[in-house]
């Protein structure tokens, strides 16, 4: 039996047709699966009942198996979601003051091993497929099934979306199709550690998503010893990219605090002339503690100092102290089979 939700709409339609049935059918099928987030086929009322039997032979319906949920006092909750082999992944729901957001993940675990992040301490595992990118999101939503506002989706769950992008693309698709999940491309953010060629094939495939790239260091030898993908990644490569390639929205450095390591002011004048000549806002985030990392977060102090420096010189810059921390669901703590210390 199929899982439904790995199926994109063309692959349905060929399905259904070689099941016999008319082309149009596979719209409805989608409408009742992502616009309506409705499982049982039995309630699939515009479908015929002989149809709708049919169905239940060939697919399974069910979303991946929601473990546990556990929520902060400011309404950030936290999804720990079973996949069909038994591993598990985290999925994170921010209540905003105007909007929601979805922090979703593509892999199980981390390849990249970055040194500040809990995800990478759980080594990769896999990637996700396109059902279970899709999946995270329909269990997000059943979560604030009555709200009708503006949502957020970002991909700065566990995991390298990029080194994931056959399933990412897939799922992206459905996500902003019409006759999918049908979220605008500009509400949704795909956040990378820096995959070149993938950061241009997304940009070309998906011109309005935008792009948030994990800076977190002044130069490319203080970022090998943070992120080693630098090593093959030279984030001056990067930023030329960034630098000469038009498009229609701002760049978003995601810059994570480190005390001692990366938050002095000189790093700060380094950030500077680092990003210049490009169109562009700085996220600084004060790094997240958690008991199985040695990094301590910076004074109050040095990240006001930090952030006055950058808006004098005319960045954009956004202090971002990270919801759900008291949860373990703040940027760099999701991991799911780490042991306390």
């Amino acid at each position: 039996m199929k899982w439904i939700y790995d199926l994109s709409l063309n692959e349905l339609k060929n399905e259904i047709a070689a099941l016999g049935l008319r082309d149009f059918i596979s719209d409805q099928v989608f409408q009742w699966i992502y616009q309506k987030n409705v499982q049982n086929i039995k309630l699939w009322s515009n479908i015929s009942k002989y149809n709708r039997e049919l169905f239940l032979k060939q697919y399974s319906t069910l979303l991946n198996r929601l473990i546990d949920k556990i929520e902060d006092k400011l309404g950030t909750k936290k999804f720990l979601i079973e996949l069909e082999d038994k591993n598990r992944i985290e999925s994170v729901l921010i209540k905003e003051k105007n909007h929601y957001t979805f922090c979703i993940s593509s892999q199980v675990g981390c390849a990249l091993n970055c040194a500040f992040c809990a995800t990478g301490k759980m080594g990769f595992i896999r990637n996700l497929s396109s059902g279970e990118i899709l999946s995270q999101i329909l269990i997000l939503q059943k979560e604030i099934y009555d709200y009708n506002g503006k949502i957020n989706i970002v991909f700065m769950g566990m995991g390298e979306p990029l080194l994931n992008y056959k399933n990412l693309k897939k799922a992206l698709s459905i996500i902003t199709s019409e006759k999918g999940i049908d979220f605008s491309p500009k509400n949704i953010t795909v956040s990378t550690a820096g995959i070149l060629n993938y950061i241009k094939q997304i940009e070309k495939d998906f011109p309005n998503i935008k792009i948030s790239l994990s800076l977190n260091a002044p130069d490319n030898q203080i970022r090998e010893q943070l992120m080693p993908v630098s090593k093959k990644e030279n984030i001056n490569n990067i930023l030329d990219y960034f630098r000469n390639y038009k498009r229609k929205y701002k760049i978003t450095f995601e810059y994570v605090l480190i005390k001692g390591i990366n938050d002095s002011i000189q790093d700060a004048k380094k950030i500077s002339q680092l990003l210049r000549r490009i169109l562009c806002k700085i996220n600084l985030i004060p790094y997240n503690e958690n008991t199985n990392i040695e990094f301590k977060t910076p004074s109050k102090k040095n990240i006001e100092a930090f952030k006055e420096y950058l808006c004098l010189k005319g960045y954009t810059v956004v202090l971002r102290w990270s919801k759900g921390k008291d949860i373990k669901s703040a940027c760099g703590q999701l991991a799911t089979q780490i042991k306390e210390n």
